[in-house]
């Protein structure tokens, strides 16, 4: 088994023979309207060999006759369909066309209303691995890493019925232009096991583009109406790959037994592959008894208080800059510049705050007993 020791190594799926290899393709439909279908999971269950439709619903998988048995199919599956199974026997090959496939959609299921007499408190919390600080070591999707490969760990919460609201993470390196990740939030049920059930009921796809300059990217979860009750995993999957640069991208990990799995392409099966977990953050909303409410907002508050309030502003050429990321590495907090471009955050001495915004160069300062700080963005170049 591997194991992760200083990198985390996510790479090179294995590569089809050529002489004997054939182009599987086709369009994704809905059955009912007939629009295209785009980033549907497409592949042999745990061959490794899989691909992801692009925006019109269009796809291509290489299929290798030698090594393909008569009983094995090809599964398409997609939030918010029914999957379909297509067995290996009946695949038509064609050279001019797109064959349609068509998904059915999954009937509205409604969610789950819970109720209890108990006096609860919605209380904010901070989850999953935050600080990656000093690490030497990383996940990462490197060279032909196929579409639809995921790269996973598990977060461990304490128990209680909680809505997932943003998902941060890092970037230690990424020489690419941009890629389109798509993030998933699946169900655990053991120490070793990998993702079962995608927790995302909302039948929309979670896309978040990053860039080459992202450094710290944040995704809003919100709007998917994600709950949790226990530990769940949280997977990023390569969807789509923008300009010819390899694939190369790097997350830190961090050494916490937290555990982290991997898969080569869509439908490929899951291998766990260390203790370590990749370092995905989320800001999280628990309902909790009153008392207990109380007493973890007073733990927040008497934190808080060995800490200071840093203010300032942002500017770029005398406009005062709105919506400009402000984030202390180090807690993972993170707050926006207002519309007038102030904004204010708690931190120590020790600190880093790094302001971050697209299109503008990326800077980062050590706080060194600042009360205050104000900072000049000027435009990427790039």
């Amino acid at each position: 088994m591997l194991r992760l020791k200083q990198v985390l190594l996510f790479c090179i799926a294995i590569p089809l023979t050529i002489a004997a290899q054939k182009d599987f393709k086709g369009r994704v439909l809905d059955a009912k309207t007939n629009a295209p279908i785009p980033y549907v999971n497409i592949g042999i269950v745990n061959k490794g060999v899989g691909t992801v439709s692009d925006e019109e619903g269009l796809f291509h998988l290489p299929l290798d006759a030698n090594e393909l048995q008569s009983d094995e199919s090809i599964l398409f599956s997609s939030l918010g369909y029914q999957p379909l199974e297509i067995p290996v026997k009946k695949v038509e090959f064609v050279y001019n066309e797109y064959p349609e496939i068509k998904l059915m959609p999954e009937a509205v299921r409604l969610e789950e209303v819970v109720v209890t007499n108990i006096e609860t408190e919605l209380v904010d919390e901070l989850v999953g691995n935050k600080s990656s600080f000093g690490s030497n070591s990383y996940g990462y999707w490197k060279d032909n890493v196929a579409l639809g490969g995921e790269l996973a760990s598990r977060i461990r919460v304490k128990k209680g019925y909680r809505k997932l609201n943003t998902l941060g993470f890092e970037i230690a390196a990424n020489p690419m232009d941009s890629v389109l990740l798509r993030i998933n939030i699946y169900d655990i049920s053991g120490t070793k096991d990998g993702p079962k059930i995608n927790l995302n009921k909302s039948g929309k796809n979670i896309l978040f583009k990053l860039k080459k300059e992202d450094s710290q990217p944040r995704i809003n979860l919100t709007d998917y109406s994600i709950f949790v009750e226990d530990d769940f995993i949280v997977s990023l999957e390569l969807v789509k790959v923008y300009g010819n640069d390899p694939v190369a991208l790097a997350i830190p990990a961090i050494h916490n037994e937290t555990g982290s799995f991997r898969r080569y392409a869509s439908q490929d099966k899951w291998e766990w592959i260390s203790d370590s977990g990749m370092a995905y953050f989320l800001e999280t909303s628990v309902f909790l008894p009153k008392k207990e409410a109380e007493r973890i907002i007073k733990k927040e508050n008497r934190r808080k208080k060995r800490m200071y309030r840093i203010y300032g502003f942002v500017i770029n050429n005398g406009v005062m800059l709105s919506q400009v990321r402000v984030t202390n590495t180090r807690t993972k907090e993170s707050a926006d510049t207002d519309e007038k471009g102030t904004y204010s955050i708690y931190a120590k001495s020790t600190d880093i705050l790094c302001f971050e915004k697209p299109n503008y160069t990326t800077r980062c300062f050590k706080m060194k007993n600042r009360a205050t700080l104000n900072v000049q963005l000027s435009l990427d170049k790039k």
